[in-house]
This record gives structure tokens, C-alpha cells and sequence, in this order.
């Protein structure tokens, strides 16, 4: 095997022990089935797992030198176990499947096919989706959403099942629950997103991680828009929410100073200004707008000395490179 493989599966797991001798070897027919199985390697990142997977996959690397692994001391969750693997390429192609087998490896041809047509990234679109009915709706509403909002319309945003160029992976920062997300940040980064239909099968072993409701999505989805919307132009936000409390704080005040003039001037009624609900709710809301403003133009100010350190980077992060893309 090529010490720089062409590919490398990337297999985040916790507590998978059962599947991994299975997944490694359909992985391996996998790729043997189109003459690459000498330039394949399968990365398994241990997100602190507490049964045997660590035992599991130490007898695997043993056995495969296209097997290798990384395991974190506790559990950190999927984001990072798949930053810690993008980190780790040395490959052109990241495949990424989850590790109980409802992802079939025998579609890895059907999906390295797929992005050799142009795409920067393929999403899988599980077909006959073995999951249960309450998330099955769930997942069309968040696709629905995702694409209302975004932009990019895929079918099924959130399965694992992906290959990327290298390029893509060593751009994408992931953390948190941003996992659910990649194709997103992918396409907000300018990329090419397309999908391509897979198989999923039934669980075999062991339970599902993740709970069936996961309201912290919304959350997750408000913040990758607000970071890559104005990210680098944080006063463009700041400065219009700032205006909408500014501008009717300040015409309340004019309208309650009025008042208290002509008051004075004897052309109103008896008008006490200190004993107005409305001038304290007036005032807070200048003085809030005012705050917002300020903190939004805090992060301009730091957002300018920290392009300047980094402009080389965000260059040639935004540039599309001359070179041929590498094809499987």
C-alpha cells in the first residue's frame, strides 16, 4: 500500500465493537471490487468508547496495515471525532461512513463514481431509510428548513455517508453539533454539494447514540448562518439591530420632550415628564441600541487586525485552485 493513499475512510465510532470486523472487511471488497484496495486506508477515531471497540480495533490494525485508528480520551461527540480524522488526512478523497453498518461500504464505488463527475462534495440520500417514522418526518422538515434557508437543496442533509476532495476537508471547521451540517458549511464555503443515492440497512448491533428529538439544531443552524453571513462583516448586523431600537427610542424621547415644552410654555396640559413609564422604557432602548452598536463595532475593530495577521490565509482559502482536481 502507498504510504499517501487515495482515499481514506473515515469511520468515527463509539461503542461499535461488534461491527467493525464486518465493516472493515466489506470496506476492503469494497474497494478491491474496482482495483483499489492497495490505495485505501480506513481511519477509525474511538470517541471514547467503554465497551471493547478500542480492544476490537487494536486486532484489526494488527491484521490490516490499511487499518489505523485515533481514540480520545473521553467522549467528545461525532463534530469532533470527524475534525480529528479531516486533520489526520494525507489523502485526496475522505469517504465517511458510521460505524453500525447502516451505511452499506459496497456503495463507495457508486459514490467515488459520483464525484468524479465535477462535485467538491457527495451527500448520500438513503433510500428505503430504516429508521423510525417520527424521524423520518423530523428529517424532511429539517431538509425542508435547511434548504428555505440556505439555499441548497438536498434531499437528506444529515447522513453520514459522504466522500469529499481533500480540499474541502481542510476547510471545514467542525465542532459542537455542526456535524449535521457539512454539506451546508461546504456550500457556504463556495464548494460544489451534490448527492447521490445509497442503500441504508437496519441496525445490527447495539442502539443509536443520538436521541429522536434534537432541538439543538435550530440553535446550530441560527449560528453557521449568522457566522458565514457576517462573520466578516459583524457591524452590518450589529449596526441595523442597533437602529431598530435606536431610531424609536429616540423619536419617543423627541415626541415626550415636545410634550414637557410646550407644557412650560403653557400651549399643553400639566404633563410631568420624571413620571412617565414611557421615558424609562425610551431611554433603555436608546442605551440598549447604543450597547449593540458598540459591540458590533468591538468585533469590526478586532475582525480588522485579525484579517490582517491572516489575509494570506483567507486568500487562498477563498481562491480556486488552477490545477486539475484529482480524479479517482
Amino acid at each position: 500500500m502507498s504510504s499517501q493513499p487515495t482515499y481514506m475512510v473515515l469511520v468515527p465510532v463509539f461503542n461499535e465493537a461488534e461491527s467493525l470486523p464486518e465493516l472493515t472487511e466489506r470496506t476492503f471488497q469494497a474497494f478491491k471490487s474496482i482495483d483499489s484496495e492497495a490505495h485505501f486506508k480506513i481511519l477509525f477515531v474511538d470517541d471514547g468508547s467503554t465497551d471493547e471497540t478500542r480492544d476490537v480495533i487494536a486486532k484489526l490494525e494488527a491484521a490490516h496495515e490499511y487499518v489505523t485508528s485515533l481514540r480520545f480520551r473521553r467522549n467528545y461527540g461525532k463534530s469532533l471525532a470527524l475534525m480529528a480524522g479531516f486533520r489526520a488526512n494525507e489523502a485526496d478523497f475522505v469517504i465517511t461512513l458510521d460505524g453500525d453498518l447502516q451505511d452499506n461500504p459496497e456503495d463507495i464505488p457508486h459514490l467515488i463514481e459520483h464525484i468524479s463527475k465535477g462535485a467538491d462534495l457527495v451527500s448520500g440520500w438513503r433510500q428505503k431509510r430504516q429508521d423510525q417514522k417520527v424521524r423520518k418526518i423530523g428529517s424532511k422538515v429539517f431538509n425542508a428548513v435547511v434548504k428555505k434557508t440556505t439555499g441548497l437543496a438536498l434531499h437528506d442533509i444529515n447522513c453520514g455517508f459522504k466522500v469529499y476532495r481533500k480540499d474541502v476537508v481542510d476547510l471545514l471547521a467542525v465542532y459542537g453539533q455542526y456535524h449535521r451540517y457539512i454539506p451546508v458549511l461546504a456550500h457556504l464555503l463556495g464548494f460544489k454539494v451534490d448527492e447521490a443515492e445509497v442503500q441504508n440497512s437496519a441496525r445490527k448491533y447495539g442502539v443509536s447514540k443520538f436521541a429522536t428529538f434534537r432541538y439543538q439544531g435550530v440553535f446550530d443552524l441560527m449560528s453557521i448562518l449568522f457566522i458565514y453571513r457576517y462573520g466578516l462583516n459583524p457591524l452590518h448586523f450589529f449596526g441595523v439591530v442597533s437602529l431598530c431600537l435606536i431610531i424609536p427610542g429616540v423619536l419617543v424621547l423627541l415626541y415626550l420632550f415636545i410634550l414637557h415644552a410646550m407644557f412650560w410654555l403653557g400651549l399643553g396640559d400639566e404633563f410631568m415628564l420624571p413620571n412617565r413609564p414611557l421615558l424609562s422604557i425610551a431611554l433603555n432602548t436608546t442605551l440598549m441600541g447604543i450597547g449593540v452598536f458598540l459591540a458590533g463595532f468591538v468585533c469590526d475593530f478586532l475582525l480588522h487586525h485579525q484579517v490582517r495577521k491572516n489575509l494570506s490565509w483567507i486568500i487562498d482559502a477563498a481562491v480556486e485552485p488552477k490545477s486539475p482536481r484529482s480524479k479517482p
